[in-house]
Order: structure tokens, then C-alpha cells, then sequence
């Protein structure tokens, strides 16, 4: 958990993160996104009505994750293709 809380840190701090630090957090974000997918009909069902359809409920999340994870490995793959980002230590020796 330290991990991600250090790569979260690191990449609002606009840091330098390797291919595989962006895959990573984009797939957290699609996560996170998959849950809300997901809880929206239950929030609907429940609201519509006295049961929730679960099964309904387990497709749109298994989608919906299956969309994330897929979003991530395209930026995996993309960010292989990117030219090396800049060290700290090299933009403070060329003055930037």
C-alpha cells in the first residue's frame, strides 16, 4: 500500500514514472471507475425497487473492470513507443 501511496505522490508532483508506474495508476483509475459503474444500478434497483438484481449487478462490474484493465494495457503498451523522460539532474544542469 506504502507503494502506491508514493507513486500517487510521485505523479502529482509531475515526476518522471516508468511505463509500466502510468499502467499502473491508469489502472487504478479504471478501477475506481469500475466500482462506480458497478454500484450505480444497485443504487437504482434499490431505489426502483425492494430486490436487486445481482446478476445485472456482476456483468456491468466484470465490464466494466475488464474495460479498465484493457485501458491499461493500452497505456502500457503506448508508453513503451515514448522517448525517456528527463532526470531531475539533467534538467538542473541544462538551467531549465
Amino acid at each position: 500500500m506504502r507503494t502506491l501511496l508514493t507513486l500517487t505522490q510521485r505523479a502529482r508532483a509531475r515526476l518522471a514514472l516508468t511505463p509500466a508506474e502510468r499502467a499502473l495508476l491508469r489502472l487504478m483509475e479504471g478501477l475506481l471507475c469500475a466500482g462506480l459503474v458497478a454500484a450505480a444500478p444497485i443504487v437504482a434497483q434499490a431505489l426502483g425497487q425492494q430486490s436487486v438484481n445481482w446478476g445485472d449487478v456482476a456483468r456491468a462490474a466484470l465490464a466494466a473492470a475488464a474495460t479498465a484493465i484493457l485501458l491499461a494495457l493500452t497505456k502500457y503498451a503506448r508508453a513503451q513507443g515514448d522517448p525517456p523522460l528527463p532526470t531531475p539532474a539533467s534538467d538542473a544542469a541544462s538551467g531549465s
